[in-house]
């Protein structure tokens, strides 16, 4: 019998009702923490799954008003044109009513702008961050004034 066995079999109580408390108490603990970095990795797939949405409609949304810009019937409707366009695309992929896609024509560039607020569906969990997540996305294509096709 060891040194360990001989204080067990002396107090009258087993080492294994000992730690029963404290296993409770050490899962109790770092479960919190298991639960923030859970948590956190799913919003910040989701952030970055917004802000790659938004950095691939603002260049496409450049690219389509740049290519617009010299034909006359399209014109004076531009702007209006590729921010609808805008979200006609991130219909159903971003809440619209927290997207803000702009677009400004220049004398030799168009730029298109989305903001964008990210809601934190687990807002409790992480204080630390600001809550909706702003962000933004800016595009700027250089326009020709030929006519359309490079004629």
């Amino acid at each position: 019998m060891n040194l360990r066995e001989g204080f067990a079999a002396r107090d009258g109580r087993s080492n294994l009702k000992d730690t029963r408390g404290q296993t409770t108490l050490e899962f109790a603990l770092i479960s919190v923490v298991l639960i923030v970095i859970v948590f956190g990795i799913i919003e910040g797939g989701r952030i970055f799954s917004s802000w790659l949405v938004i950095t691939n409609e603002a260049r496409e949304a450049a690219r389509y008003g740049a290519v617009a810009v010299g034909d006359p019937s399209r014109q004076p409707t531009l702007v209006t044109d590729v921010q609808e366009r805008v979200r006609q695309r991130t219909a159903g992929v971003l809440d619209q009513t927290r997207l803000t896609p702009t677009a400004t024509l220049g004398s030799t560039d168009l730029t298109v702008q989305i903001d964008y607020n990210v809601e934190l569906f687990a807002a409790p969990l992480l204080a630390f961050l600001p809550n909706p997540v702003p962000l933004t996305a800016i595009s700027t294509m250089r326009t020709e004034d030929g006519p359309v096709g490079g004629g």
